[in-house]
């Protein structure tokens, strides 16, 4: 039975006070957000979904580490990452259908337990920041759309001391790669390109 805090999250059925949607702005305003957020005091996750860069850089900065856990779904216009670099609290960040380019410095997120990131191809391609977490412990990675999703490399992922248990269902351009060398793991599971024809 997987032991993947994460899920938890991923799968949960989030209440009316735990869903923060930016639908509705049609620019940003830093006191539409301050009134939006009065309706999610005291919630330790919350769902966040279709939010600008303003938006989330300004709900980061302010906001984010009043929670638990952030699950952002389908914030296709937020391209840069780099406001996450601040967060001192939050335990677990998930991502959907992100379109940002790279991850972001992750080496004072001190609270971070875990990380998912599903269908949001060019945020998982480089996957060097991940070693820098000081306490990421477990990690998801994976997408509907297998085939069309690759890895750099996973190597970098051996540096991550804190690191239990993985998942990845990605195609990865490092052949080299041996996934005997995760075996120190928890929990460890590892699809990679089809045409390799393997699941380990």
């Amino acid at each position: 039975m997987s032991k993947f805090e994460l899920h938890k999250y991923s799968g949960m059925r989030y209440e009316p006070n735990q869903i923060i949607s930016f639908s509705d702005n049609t620019s940003f305003s830093a006191s539409d957000i301050d009134e939006k957020m009065k309706n999610h005091i005291g919630v330790s996750a919350v769902h966040v979904k279709e939010m600008e860069q303003q938006e989330f850089d300004y709900f980061i900065t302010n906001y984010g580490d009043n929670f638990e856990s952030i699950y952002f779904f389908h914030n296709t216009k937020v391209k840069d990452l780099s406001a996450l670099s601040k967060l001192k609290k939050v335990k677990y960040l998930l991502f959907y259908n992100f379109r940002s380019k790279s991850l972001w410095d992750m080496s004072e997120n001190e609270s971070l337990r875990g990380i998912m990131i599903s269908d949001s191809k060019k945020m998982i391609y480089n996957l060097e920041q991940m070693q820098y977490a000081p306490n990421l412990e477990e990690l998801l990675l994976f997408s509907t759309t297998f085939n069309k999703y690759c890895v750099k490399s996973i190597t970098p992922l051996k540096k991550c001391k804190k690191l239990k248990r993985l998942f990845i269902e990605f195609n990865t351009e490092d052949k080299s790669f041996i996934p005997e060398e995760f075996n120190y793991l928890d929990e460890f599971k590892y699809q990679c390109d089809r045409k390799r024809n393997f699941t380990y």
